[in-house]
């Protein structure tokens, strides 16, 4: 393993630049959180819609209410609650 030394002023100005960086993604990540989709766990969704399981099944093939798969497990859309829920 090699010893990289590096003298104060360069130590300060890298930790400027990580500082700066870290400001920009915050700015980029609040213009992009209005527009994220947001998903909830399908026994969330289930307890919200007050429905079983197969009707969230049936809905699905239907096309009506889109299941949404991460690590083996099923989530489903905020907005399609929503709509499921006004109409």
């Amino acid at each position: 393993m090699e010893v990289v030394q590096i003298n104060y002023t360069r130590f300060e100005d890298l930790l400027d630049g990580v500082y700066k960086l870290g400001k920009r993604l915050d700015k980029i990540d609040e213009k992009l959180s209005g527009s994220r989709i947001k998903y909830v766990p399908l026994k969330e969704a289930l307890k919200i819609l007050n429905i079983q399981r197969k009707t969230a099944d049936n809905w699905h093939k239907q096309g009506i209410l889109k299941k949404k798969y991460s690590g083996g497990k099923v989530f489903y859309s905020t907005e399609d609650i929503k709509k499921m829920m006004e109409g």
